[in-house]
């Protein structure tokens, strides 16, 4: 999955708020021109950037490969007619939802779950259990326009950011999926995004890599057992990061956002023109994973960022073991701050 790219790097939004990508995964956030900060008028090239035509490719192989354990269905057609393509894999009486890139200019949220949606079709002792405890819906490309246009948005009929779009339901995008979310009911979910010019952790000058957000609404807004589950899902990821080398991780800020997908998944009480609320969300856990970005040569870390705590959140849940899982390091787990760009 290879295409070149070449952008003038210019300012992006973040999952949650303003970002620029960043470009080297452990650079000093202050080096200037080659620290993490992309600089005005600077040309990158994008490798393993995964297009539309490779997801679609990606999933046909792994489908036909998968010996009938993975399928693969459309949701819908984006605002420019492309399909939004999804694959199940898995028989368990839950289902985990796993999304990527509903900002389509953050990048490699989509290679790294189709890694995953490889192995889950695998013979290894992980993704049997997994296959047999859950079931799971991967979502590779969310917004498949934005994607082509290298934008947060979707393109038509208006530009909208998609994860602002649970309430308004103005992207066909966003109807798709949340009809999709309704049908299959996930007890599971997890988004995975990129993040800013160069946080550091709170009170130091160490480069924050990874950022784990709990919570996209206030827990006052949750039931207990949601945001007990976040937390468990928060933990797992950042004690699955700890084993794989020096990853300085954070929390995102706190934030109380009623109209991303997330959010509306554990609040539920929205729903598209036609459409009846769901009756009590079946969502017991939503969270958010934030990862560095436009890595160039550190593609394969950015994308292991994302795949080594998606993994065991995964084996977590099959395992059921959410429920039980020690949350008590959650608090003490420190915020991200902005670092300096291009000084």
């Amino acid at each position: 999955m290879r295409r070149t790219l070449v952008v003038t790097a210019l300012s992006a939004l973040l999952a949650f708020g303003s970002v620029l990508p960043a470009t080297v995964a452990g650079a000093a956030p202050s080096h200037t021109p080659g620290g993490p900060c992309l600089q005005e008028q600077q040309h990158v090239s994008l490798a393993s950037v995964a297009n539309y035509a490779d997801v679609v490719r990606e999933l046909n192989r792994i489908e036909r490969t998968s010996g009938g354990l993975v399928t693969v269905a459309s949701a819908g057609t984006s605002g420019e007619g492309r399909d939004l393509l999804y694959a199940t894999v898995g028989h368990g009486p839950r289902t985990f939802w796993l999304q990527a890139r509903i900002h389509g200019n953050e990048l490699h949220s989509t290679e790294a779950v189709l890694q995953i949606l490889d192995r889950l079709a695998g013979g290894s002792p992980w993704a049997k259990q997994v296959r047999e405890q859950l079931t799971v819906v991967v979502i590779p490309m969310f917004n498949p326009d934005g994607s082509e246009a290298n934008i947060r948005q979707s393109t038509t009929p208006t530009r909208t950011d998609l994860n602002r779009d649970w309430e308004n339901f103005a992207q066909p995008e966003s109807v798709a999926f949340w009809r999709l979310w309704r049908d299959i009911a996930p007890v599971y979910a997890l988004d995975l995004h990129h993040m800013s010019e160069a946080p550091v952790v709170a009170g130091t000058n160490d480069l924050n890599q990874f950022q784990i957000g709990a919570r996209s609404i206030a827990p006052s807004r949750m039931t207990e057992q949601q945001w007990r589950t976040n937390r468990a899902m928060a933990m797992v990821s950042v004690d699955a990061l700890a084993g794989y080398g020096p990853v300085n991780t954070a929390k995102y800020p706190d934030i109380d956002i009623t109209n991303a997908v997330l959010s509306r998944m554990l609040l539920g009480g929205t729903a598209p023109a036609g459409e009846q609320p769901v009756a009590g969300t079946p969502t017991e856990g939503a969270i958010f994973f934030e990862v560095r970005s436009v890595g160039q040569k550190s593609n394969g870390q950015l994308e292991n960022l994302f795949r080594i705590p998606t993994m065991a959140v995964l084996e977590a849940a099959a395992q059921d073991r959410l429920g039980s899982y020690d949350v008590s390091g959650y608090e003490a787990i420190p915020y991200a701050e902005a670092g300096r760009c291009g000084v």
